[in-house]
C-alpha cells in the first residue's frame, strides 16, 4: 500500500507544473534563483546581447541580464504582465540606482510571445568609479503572480 501511495504521489508531483531551483554561471560569479518560470538560458551579456564570460566593464558602457525562452506567466486577457526590478549598490551597500519597474512600458500587458525574452539593461558611469566593484540584483517576476520570479545577483567589476 505504502508503494502505491509513493507511485501516485510521484506521478502527481512530477504532472505538476513548477518550477524552482539555482544556476551559477562560474565564468561570471551570475548567481539565479528561480520559482515558478521556467527558461533556456539566463546569463550577462554585453550590448550587442553577446554573453559575456567576464564580469568586467568599461565605464559609460551598457550591461545586460538577459533571460531567453521564458515561459510561466499568468495569462489575463490574452495578456501577461512582466515586472523587473533594478537595484544598484556599490561596495558599501549604497544604492546607486533603484528602479522598482523596469518595464513600465508593459504596465497594461503584453502578448505573451513577447515575455519569452527578457532583458534587464543598466547603463554604467557617474557616480560609478575604475576599479570599484558594484553589486547588480534583477528580479523578473509576474505582477499576477509575485510568487513566479526569477532573481539574478552579480558583482560587477568596473575596468580601470
Amino acid at each position: 500500500m505504502k508503494t502505491f501511495l509513493f507511485i501516485i504521489a510521484l506521478f502527481v508531483l512530477s504532472n505538476c507544473n513548477f518550477s524552482k531551483g539555482v544556476k551559477k554561471d562560474l565564468t561570471t560569479g551570475l548567481t539565479v534563483k528561480y520559482n515558478g518560470f521556467t527558461f533556456d538560458d539566463i546569463y550577462l551579456a554585453d550590448p550587442s546581447e553577446n554573453r559575456m564570460d567576464h564580469n568586467s566593464f568599461d565605464l559609460g558602457s551598457a550591461l545586460m541580464i538577459k533571460a531567453t525562452d521564458v515561459d510561466g506567466f499568468k495569462v489575463v486577457g490574452g495578456k501577461v504582465f512582466p515586472a523587473c526590478q533594478i537595484i544598484i549598490t556599490d561596495k558599501y551597500k549604497k544604492e546607486l540606482l533603484h528602479l522598482t519597474d523596469a518595464f513600465t512600458d508593459m504596465e497594461n500587458g503584453t502578448a505573451p510571445e513577447k515575455a519569452k525574452v527578457l532583458r534587464a539593461t543598466v547603463n554604467t558611469g557617474s557616480p560609478m568609479i575604475q576599479g570599484d566593484t558594484y553589486h547588480l540584483y534583477v528580479k523578473f517576476y509576474d505582477k499576477n503572480n509575485k510568487d513566479n520570479q526569477i532573481v539574478t545577483n552579480i558583482d560587477l567589476i568596473a575596468k580601470k
